[in-house]
């Protein structure tokens, strides 16, 4: 048999964050946004339209989280407001692959941005930031990538499971 890692999907309400098993008790915790609007907390209309409309710099977030066995335990140790979380397993092989790559990506960057107030250290990603490639569509990507089926766009953060 298989062996398996949890996966949490955080629903921020605005935002998603993804959280993958490292071990029996520590997950990573990933997010993809604009950075100037995520990272540098310019979250002004102005700044957030152009997010959406414009090709523009976009970050990977990262954070460890110690101390996890459950959901419960994820909302206690977030600094952020969480709205529901959906729990998954997957493959180990694929949750390892995944953590391998963002962590590639996120410790390449020349720049990295500490926002305790995310719990989260911001990198730059290498791909733009818009419409039709936002956090939604990035969280997206990577559950697939873990071999979870996701359905429609995910152009927004709009998340429900239908079996496991």
């Amino acid at each position: 048999m298989m062996q398996g890692s949890k996966v949490f999907v955080i629903d921020h309400g605005t935002h998603t964050s993804l959280a993958i098993q490292k071990d029996s008790e520590s997950f990573i915790r990933y997010a993809y946004g604009d950075k100037n609007y995520y990272a540098k907390r310019d979250t002004s209309l102005s700044s957030g339209v152009r997010a959406l409309l414009v090709p523009t710099e976009s970050v990977l977030a990262r954070g460890e989280l110690e101390g996890i066995e459950s959901a419960v335990d994820i909302e206690r140790v977030l600094p952020v407001v969480v709205q529901k979380i959906h729990t998954f397993d997957v493959e180990q092989s694929k949750a390892r692959a995944l953590i391998t790559k963002l962590d590639s990506i996120h410790s390449s960057s020349a720049e990295q941005i500490d926002v305790l107030a995310y719990g989260l250290v911001f990198a730059d990603h290498p791909s733009d930031y818009h419409l039709f490639s936002n956090s939604s569509t990035m969280i997206a990507s990577w559950l697939r990538e873990l071999g979870v089926r996701t359905l429609g766009w995910g152009m927004i953060a709009s998340w429900a499971v239908t079996g496991n």
